[in-house]
């Protein structure tokens, strides 16, 4: 009996410290709005999140908005366990941003005019870039340097 007790507490724990892990959340398009320009989130192949330390989760419809979230500081870097952008070759899944591979085209048209889409695969950038070769290849640190 005392095992089951001891097994279980450390069943309960396990969830417990899971749940309080900082991770993302699933974009509900079409029905949540964006953090920073309160529109509502539509496009599936754009949309982004901070997550806290805490565990808070900001969401953004568009590199831009995300972008100017961070530039006036509505969260300290510090407190920032973590930002991630939908990939745009696989509408909906979120990626570390750190992780993807940014790509600039004017004819993109993003939401809100950033026209910056994350690739998850430095691949399905360069087939995207072959049909639409006018675009550049960024980094993060540089479109964060961007106006």
């Amino acid at each position: 009996m005392r095992d089951v007790i001891k097994f279980s507490l450390l069943f309960l724990m396990i969830i417990l410290l899971s749940a309080c892990t900082p991770r993302p959340h699933e974009i509900h398009f079409d029905e949540e709005d964006c953090d920073y320009c309160m529109m509502t989130i539509s496009d599936r192949r754009f949309g982004a999140e901070i997550v806290t330390q805490k565990g808070r989760v900001y969401k953004f419809d568009d590199l831009h908005c995300l972008k100017g979230f961070m530039d006036e500081k509505k969260v300290e870097e510090k407190n920032i366990h973590s930002t991630w952008v939908i990939d745009f070759s696989v509408s909906e899944k979120l990626i570390q941003i750190e992780n993807s591979f940014l790509f600039y085209d004017k004819d993109l048209q993003s939401p809100m005019g950033s026209n910056v889409a994350a690739f998850g695969v430095k691949d399905s950038l360069e087939s995207y870039r072959t049909i639409h070769n006018l675009g550049i290849e960024m980094e993060w640190e540089e479109f964060l340097r961007s106006k």
